[in-house]
């Protein structure tokens, strides 16, 4: 979808970065070997800007290799046309929609603007064109999991959406955050309690605690590093899906990295889908 650009030319940029730090810590070691006089303490600093340019060429795989954008670059074709654009995986072949129309279309499958939320304010993010012509009911899908982009701040669009990012751990309380984000897309935002988690960068495991309706869960998620762990995260959705029992599920919009969640029943999801084939597509059946 449109929005991932950004993110994943970011991305590039950032590899890019990385790798060109590691040219001038290599530069910087050949200078020393090659110089005037290479003491004990020259091949001290040989090392270090070795370990230095190492560090950094591996800064740069991980962002290159986490680039879905650039994995993709290399699969086009070199002098790629409009039309042939166009028939890309998921992109919109129909003719405009407008955007009072898509948000119409989206209330009747259960998908409202929250209460007070204007298009005004949905264009504050992105022009009229690119929810109408570019990406229809796919950009506004997204904006449907986020907040609005100026003040005051944390009023979201939609009531039961979240964009979930799966990039999104850095310190304890990250998989807690991400657990309230999901649960308030059902309309429980109460039905998991003493939630906790001891996630910490570099270790292998961490333990994710909550209770529903006094039974305490505990799940053991692997650490990747910042990445959540799509199996722990996949027991929390069959978790709750079991607890709430109301024949809704949970579905989702695909953004890149992340996932615009949604908690629908299946003839909700099915007007959405109708509007734009598998624009939803259901994580657990």
């Amino acid at each position: 979808m449109i929005r991932d650009g950004l993110s994943e030319v970011w991305r590039a940029l950032a590899a890019l970065a990385w790798l060109v730090g590691a040219a001038v810590a290599g530069l910087c070691a050949v200078r020393i070997v090659f110089g005037p006089t290479t003491g004990p303490t020259g091949w001290i600093w040989v090392l270090a800007f070795a370990g230095v340019g190492v560090w950094c060429v591996w800064q740069a795989w991980r962002e290159w290799t986490s680039s879905e954008a650039l994995r993709r670059l290399t699969d086009v074709p070199p002098q790629q046309t409009t039309a042939q654009a166009a028939e890309f995986p998921g992109a919109w072949k129909g003719g405009p929609v407008p955007l009072e129309t898509q948000i119409e279309k989206l209330s009747e499958a259960g998908l409202s603007l929250a209460p007070g939320r204007t298009i005004d304010e949905l264009l504050i993010s992105y022009p009229r064109a690119e929810f109408e012509e570019g990406d229809p009911y796919g950009l506004i899908l997204f904006m449907y999991g986020v907040e609005v982009e100026a003040e005051p701040w944390g009023r979201v669009f939609c009531e039961r959406g979240w964009n979930f990012d799966m990039e999104c751990l850095e310190e304890a309380g990250d998989y807690v955050r991400a657990f309230e984000g999901i649960l308030r897309t059902t309309g429980h935002p109460e039905l998991a309690t003493d939630m906790h988690d001891d996630f910490r960068p570099g270790a292998e495991t961490c333990e994710i605690r909550y209770s529903i309706r006094g039974r305490t869960r505990v799940l053991t998620a692997r650490i990747d590093h910042d990445w959540a762990d799509p199996e722990a995260m996949g027991a929390f959705f069959r978790d709750i899906e079991g607890e709430l029992a109301d024949g809704r599920h949970f579905w989702a919009a695909d953004n890149g990295q992340s996932s615009v969640l949604f908690f629908l029943t299946d003839a909700e999801a099915a007007k959405v889908n109708a509007q734009r084939e598998d624009v939803l597509v259901r994580l657990h059946s």
